[in-house]
């Protein structure tokens, strides 16, 4: 029996498919690898590096399916159903929308996939696949993933691993709640030091969606790890600048840069996103101070389209982030994520722009599906394009730079500084036009 398991590309721009300067191995893949037995041959086709060559046979092939790839994985699953091959679609669009994505393949998996491919993998071998597999009740622990698939693609130099899943805040905009609900669960530390052990390298990204969430163990983590060496970077809420014991912790054991979802400025937009407890942290700048005479540098992710942005604030916004001499940031505007109470919202007020944002060809990666209170749909996409620009210019990356307690303070950061702002640069300017699936394909003629 040979399964094929797929990781679309998110699109194309000028009808080339758009292929990122850098791309970080896909833990799902090794976590399914793991979970297939010997007996069954297994295919890994990660479409962001390699053409998918829809002619070779397969008994199934799954795909990887998020909302930005939707339409290219119904264009693949249609592909190969036409050719008699059955696809199965998993993940966190086919989670979120499963009368949709079941529409476009044989089976669906919804929720997390460890309870789901098991069966998956008996069910196909006598025959009797199902139309769907719900494990939405279940929040797996992650686990170790056979990284054996990933030798020789070109991923970069950077080990992932997942050590908890989930989030105990509820940001309107993000799908991780959607997904997990109030669930947030952890591997036992002793199994994630093994897998660090066993790793060929000490460049680790930790791919949880807060790090932090539950702050006793993400000490005790801090404190096992430490003895190991590594080099390390992972998405935290700004709650772990709090308290300096704990940020001492955190360095100590390697940290090197956190992504940190600071989403706004603005208090009356924290609020809206639910995401008011931010406030009471401290104040952005001391905290954001208390990375950086640690060590760590700090990548910040914003979002924009709520009541109290406009351009300016948003202008004001790229100023905060060059005078903190931030590593990274990254603006985006506010996409409305299906299943997300954002995105109800906005339908309910009859301001999305496309209902079906992520399978209309008119829709643009950098250009909003809704439409703002306070600016037009343009002002803010000519706003956060300008953000974007501003940010990734030579002048500010070189101010940027001259921060020596984290940015620049070893040969390795500085690397790492230099390499990740120019490749980031270098992405806006692809992604600009970027729009969803590839063109010459089609989807499954009753649903299109």
């Amino acid at each position: 029996m040979k399964i094929a398991l797929i990781k679309p590309v998110i699109g194309a721009r000028n009808g080339v498919a758009y292929r990122t300067p850098a791309v970080l191995e896909p833990l799902i893949a090794g976590l399914i690898a793991t979970l297939t037995p010997a007996s069954v041959e297994f295919a890994f086709i990660d479409e962001r590096l390699e053409k998918i060559c829809f002619d070779n046979q397969y008994d199934l092939v799954a795909v990887t399916v998020e909302t930005f790839t939707a339409l290219r994985s119904y264009q693949i699953a249609h592909e190969f159903r036409r050719r008699g091959v059955k696809v199965l679609l998993g993940g966190f669009h086919p989670t979120l929308l499963p009368d949709e994505a079941s529409q476009y393949a044989d089976s669906i998996a919804i929720g997390t996939v460890e309870a789901i491919w098991p069966q998956v993998i008996k069910d196909l071998q006598s025959g009797q696949l199902k139309p769907r597999y719900n494990s939405r009740d279940v929040v797996s622990q992650p686990a170790a993933v056979d990284r054996r698939i990933f030798t020789g693609k070109g991923y970069l130099p950077l080990s992932l691993v997942e050590t908890g899943r989930g989030c105990r805040f509820n940001c309107d905009f993000c799908s991780v709640h959607s997904f997990y609900g109030d669930h947030v669960v952890h591997r036992p530390i002793a199994q994630v030091v093994t897998e660090l052990r066993s790793l060929d390298r000490k460049q680790v990204f930790f791919a949880d969606d807060n790090i932090v969430s539950e702050p006793e163990h993400a000490l005790n983590l801090f404190r096992a790890i430490k003895p190991l060496g590594l080099k390390w970077a992972s998405q935290a809420s700004i709650t772990s600048a709090a308290d300096p014991a704990f940020l001492d912790e955190m360095a100590a054991s390697g940290c090197q840069a956190v992504i940190i979802g600071l989403e706004s400025l603005r208090s009356g937009n924290l609020r809206v996103m639910n995401k008011s407890w931010s406030l009471n942290v401290g104040e952005v700048a001391k905290l954001l101070a208390a990375y950086r005479q640690r060590g760590i540098m700090v990548y910040a992710t914003f979002v924009f389209g709520y009541p109290e942005d406009t351009p300016e604030v948003i202008s004001e916004t790229v100023d905060f982030t060059i005078n903190e001499k931030l590593f990274m940031a990254n603006f985006n505007m506010l996409y409305p994520f299906p299943g997300t109470p954002v995105y109800e919202h906005l339908a309910a007020a009859g301001r999305l722009l496309h209902r079906h944002w992520w399978l209309s060809s008119d829709f643009r990666w950098d250009f909003p599906a809704f439409v703002p209170e306070h600016m037009t749909p343009q002002e803010l996409a000519d706003s956060v394009k300008n953000a974007r620009k501003r940010f990734s210019a030579i002048s500010s990356i070189f101010r940027r730079g001259l921060e020596f307690s984290a940015n620049l303070a070893d040969p390795l950061k500085a690397l790492l500084f230099l390499s990740t702002n120019l490749v980031s640069r270098t992405d806006i300017s692809r992604k600009n036009g970027l729009r969803p699936g590839l063109p010459g394909y089609s989807i499954a003629e009753e649903t299109a």
